[in-house]
Parts: C-alpha cells; sequence; structure tokens
C-alpha cells in the first residue's frame, strides 16, 4: 500500500484538519481511494489532491461545497473556469458588503462624536445639522398600536436595504404638524439616495431647534410638543433617535428638532 497516503498524511500535505476530511466524504465530494474493512483506516492517492486543492479553492472563495457537483461534467471533469468565475464574482460582492458595512461604520461613529457636544444638554437648544437625505413611509394605521409602528418601521428598513440606499441611524419620525391635522411618518437617513425615488426626501442644511426626550410607548408627543415649541400653522419637524457611546435598553433616547425658519 506504499501508493496509498493515511488520511493524517494526506491532511498533512494542506495543512488540514482529518475532520474537515471527513466531512468532505460526508457531502461525498472527496471519498477515501480505499477504506479498510477490517479497521476502517482510509487512505488516499496523491492524484486526488488536485481535488481536495479544488475544494480549498471553492472555501476560500465562498462557493458552497454542497453546490461542488453543478460543476461536475458526466465524465467526472470539473469545470475550473466556471468555479473561478462564480468565485470572482462572489468575493466582489462580498468586497462591496465590506465597503458599505465601513462606510455605514464611519458614519455612526462620527455621528457619536458629533453627539458628544449634546449629551448632557438640558431643556431647548439649537444646533446646525447638515444636509441629509431620508427615505419616508407615511403611517396609516392607530397610532397607540405599537406592533403596528414597528412593522412599518422595520418594513422600510428593508426596502431600503433592498434597493440598495444603505440606511443608517439616526432613524425615527417625521411629522407634520399643521393648524387642522397633524401625520405621521417614519424615515430612515440613507447614504445612497436615489433622487428618483419618491420615497427620498433632501433636507438642506438647516438649524434646528432641540430638545431631548425619553421616548417610550407612553410619551405623548403632542404634548412634549405644545409643552416646549411655538409651532408655526404649518411645521415639519422630527423625532431622531441619538447616537450615543452607551445604548439604554429602556428607552429611546431622542432628540426633537425643528427647523428654525428663516426670516424674509
Amino acid at each position: 500500500m506504499s501508493q496509498y497516503l493515511k488520511i493524517n498524511e494526506f491532511a498533512k500535505l494542506r495543512n488540514i484538519n482529518v475532520n474537515s476530511l471527513r466531512y468532505y466524504e460526508k457531502l461525498g465530494i472527496l471519498t477515501p481511494a480505499k477504506t479498510d474493512p477490517r479497521t476502517g483506516y482510509r487512505y488516499y492517492l496523491p492524484e486526488q489532491l488536485g481535488l481536495l486543492d479544488t475544494i480549498i479553492l471553492c472555501i476560500h472563495l465562498g462557493i458552497p461545497l454542497k453546490e461542488l457537483d453543478t460543476y461536475t461534467d458526466s465524465q467526472g471533469n470539473m469545470n475550473e473556469r466556471k468555479i473561478l468565475e462564480d468565485g470572482k464574482r462572489l468575493l466582489e460582492q462580498k468586497i462591496a458588503d465590506m465597503q458599505i458595512g465601513l462606510e455605514l461604520t464611519k458614519f455612526n461613529l462620527s455621528t457619536m462624536e458629533v453627539n458628544k457636544h449634546y449629551h448632557d444638554q438640558t431643556g431647548i437648544y439649537e444646533r446646525r445639522i447638515p444636509e441629509r437625505y431620508l427615505i419616508v413611509e407615511p403611517f396609516c394605521g392607530n397610532w397607540n398600536d405599537i406592533m403596528q409602528k414597528e412593522k412599518t418601521a422595520i418594513q422600510l428598513f428593508h426596502h431600503a436595504q433592498e434597493h440598495a440606499l444603505s440606511p443608517v441611524f439616526p432613524a425615527g419620525i417625521l411629522i407634520h404638524y399643521g393648524k387642522d391635522s397633524i401625520s405621521y411618518a417614519f424615515y430612515f437617513q440613507v447614504l445612497h439616495p436615489d433622487k428618483d425615488n419618491r420615497q427620498i426626501i433632501r433636507l438642506p442644511e438647516c438649524t434646528y431647534t432641540c430638545i431631548q426626550v425619553k421616548l417610550t410607548p407612553e410619551t405623548d408627543i403632542l404634548e412634549v410638543l405644545d409643552k416646549h415649541f411655538t409651532l408655526a400653522e404649518e411645521t415639519d419637524l422630527l423625532i431622531s433617535n441619538m447616537i450615543l457611546d452607551k445604548l439604554h435598553f429602556d428607552s429611546r433616547h431622542s432628540e426633537i428638532q425643528v427647523p428654525v425658519l428663516s426670516p424674509h
């Protein structure tokens, strides 16, 4: 049996674990060339290293091993070019996802740093907020139904993700405060706005009058607004969550933002 390699010898040639070879055998993609019926010892041939190399390549490229048979023809030949092409596509997508993840992380850290200056603010204060783009979904239903509100917000977030808009926090509630009516909408700020998307609105750089609140299901938003602000007959204002160094699970630390109207 000098032409055969023991399973541990075969594994060492590619610096992998013996259990990995057993897993590949279980999947049916790399079967030992010989198995001793008495001892159960498994043996491999040196020429099987090519298939092992292909398996290791698939792992690095992110190609599921269970799909490996789709690259094999009826004669048992493996289409390595197709593996590389599919692997290239998967890697490019992974790199793109990582770039977006890095962009979101940098944005959140930057927002957290800015919010440090307002962390201990009490009462009314002003802050200048740069231009931002929001994806907005009007809320239709019972405002006191917490589950309905959560469902609307989650659906909006998923919609923004599916359309590659890169939704981020801050997020919150957009309120249209009118003389005779009030309406609510949920929003997420997006980093990659689609200007043709009718759900996307642009907020220019603006100074806002703000106050911080701990938003809970029991918070009466209208009562807070009436207590702290004198609103124009028609006003669009935001309730934005604040990204802080520490996360408090018992409440949502939020900031009411009312635009300061420029004098005519």
